[in-house]
């Protein structure tokens, strides 16, 4: 087989791979049990439970989701096809916790796992076996460490353990030097959109967002932008 005829088989994947995930996202989210966007032991409201609203709108964000899917995977599959498929589940997975977090402020520890077992596809990626588990400890211990200084500091909680466990998951797949560009990453990139709110007077400074989001998209970016450069 030709290399033309791989190249084009490649990026044909890599395109239907996209847009049918990017549909797979508000499809699931649409779909997943409401007790999976409550706090343990908090009661779904009537809008959770309504199975006829739509959680996250079909139009455009399907779409949307299927471009940045496709794009992404067409840069990781002529890269390497092997890891564009542990990416493609490790950032679908972080996508749907991002949503959950930004919407209803929590980080179903379903999607965390997932996160999780898309570990496996990334061994090959590693140095040694000392990476993933360096990775898991740097983040988890680093955002644990942030939650119990918050609390104690302010006597409020800070950081919420899913946090912590979406962090750890996300350790695993990235390493040590992974974990720690993503760490700085989601740090400066919440500073940066918190004070251009505050500037806006559209939070105010004893105000809580979701850190979710954030470190779902650091990871996300230094897998599809930044890894394929190193």
């Amino acid at each position: 087989m030709s290399i033309n005829v791989v190249f084009f088989i490649k990026i044909i994947a890599a395109i239907g791979a996209g847009i049918i995930s990017g549909h797979a996202v508000v499809y699931v989210f649409n779909k997943i049990p409401p007790a999976w966007l409550c706090d343990y032991g908090e009661e779904p409201s009537e809008e959770l439970k309504d199975p006829y609203t739509q959680r996250v709108k079909g139009y455009p964000w399907k779409w949307i989701f299927s471009g940045f899917f496709a794009t992404s995977l067409i840069r990781l599959v002529l890269c390497d096809w092997q890891l564009s498929i542990a990416a493609l589940l490790f950032c679908w997975a972080l996508l749907e916790a991002a949503i959950a977090d930004k919407k209803y402020s929590i980080i179903p520890d379903q999607f965390i796992i997932l996160a999780a077992i898309s570990a496996l596809g990334f061994i090959p990626e590693h140095a040694s076996m000392w990476q993933p588990l360096q990775g898991a400890l740097l983040g988890g211990g680093v955002m644990l460490l942030s939650a119990l200084a918050g609390k104690w500091i302010t006597g409020q909680e800070a950081l919420g353990m899913g946090d912590v466990k979406l962090f750890a998951a996300a350790g695993l797949c990235l390493g040590f030097r992974g974990t720690l560009t993503v760490l700085v990453l989601s740090a400066v990139s919440s500073a940066i959109i918190f004070s251009i709110l505050l500037a806006m007077k559209k939070v105010k400074r004893t105000d809580r967002l979701p850190l979710g989001p954030y470190i779902c998209g650091a990871a996300i970016f230094y897998i599809v932008i930044i890894y394929p450069l190193l």
